[in-house]
This record gives C-alpha cells, sequence and structure tokens, in this order.
C-alpha cells in the first residue's frame, strides 16, 4: 500500500489537469458541424485540445466580456427558438418580443460560466439563461426591467 500511494496521487494530479484541459464535448461537435471537409474538422478539433487555446479559453471564462462576446452568437441564435416557443403559450411573449437581438449580457452562474442574455422592451426584460456546454437547452423569461444593468454587447 506505501508504495501505491505516490502512484495514485501522481494519477489524481494527471486526472486533474488533463480533466481542465480537456475539450468540451460540445465544441468539439460545434467543430464536426462547422465543416464537411476532414481536414478542416481536424484542424478545428486540433486547436480546440491545444494546450494553450485551453488556457485561453479558461482565462476567457474568467471574464463576463469575453465569455459573453465569445457567446453571443450561439446565444442569439439559440434563445430565438425558446423565445418563440413561449410565445405560442403565452400572448405576453408576442408583444414584448419581435425577434430583436439580446442587448445585454450578465452572469447567471460564474462558477459555472452560465450566462444570461436579455433585452428591455415596453419595460419589460426578456431574458434568455444560456450554458454554452448546453447551448441548445436555454431558459426563457420575462420579468420587469428593474436591477442589475448587465454588460452591453
Amino acid at each position: 500500500m506505501k508504495g501505491l500511494l505516490p502512484f495514485l496521487l501522481l494519477a489524481g494530479a494527471w486526472g486533474l489537469s488533463s480533466q481542465t484541459l480537456a475539450a468540451s464535448e460540445q465544441a468539439i461537435r460545434d467543430c464536426q458541424a462547422s465543416s464537411m471537409n476532414p481536414l478542416v474538422v481536424s484542424a478545428c478539433i486540433k486547436k480546440l485540445t491545444s494546450k494553450a487555446g485551453r488556457l485561453k479559453d479558461i482565462q476567457c471564462r474568467k471574464d463576463l466580456e469575453c465569455w459573453g462576446k465569445q457567446n453571443e452568437a450561439r446565444a442569439q441564435r439559440n434563445c430565438a427558438p425558446g423565445f418563440s416557443r413561449a410565445a405560442q403559450w403565452d400572448a405576453n411573449w408576442w408583444k414584448l418580443w419581435d425577434e430583436q437581438e439580446m442587448t445585454h449580457v450578465r452572469w447567471r452562474s460564474r462558477g459555472e460560466g452560465t450566462l444570461e442574455y436579455y433585452v428591455d422592451s415596453g419595460g419589460m426584460r426578456l431574458i434568455c439563461g444560456f450554458d454554452p456546454e448546453l447551448p441548445q437547452r436555454v431558459q426563457v423569461q420575462y420579468g420587469p426591467a428593474v436591477g442589475n444593468q448587465g454588460l452591453k454587447l
């Protein structure tokens, strides 16, 4: 057991660092969907899994401006269907949402890296909760346009 302990500690340290530097499954799927050319997909995945690229991504995730702008296009694309679905069930959505783009971003959970994109419309705030790791799963809601003004996009 004595000889096994240093090995386990070393393996645990390797697992932690390699896990931190691993590319997310969603990012790899995005690479695969970006092109039909295998060379382009391969270059994209190589960039994702490079240590320098991952460290840059980790640093960006700590800064709201960088993380918000990096995920803005995907959030706009994935939030619109969420608002449309909500409008099918609640007439207030049709009054508030005119297919405008989100204008602000703020943290939903800084630790998890999740964001809230929103736009103020007619005294109300349309909010889309967005998780970059699961971009198709958005949470939409509306409420009074008061309180925390996030970062303007």
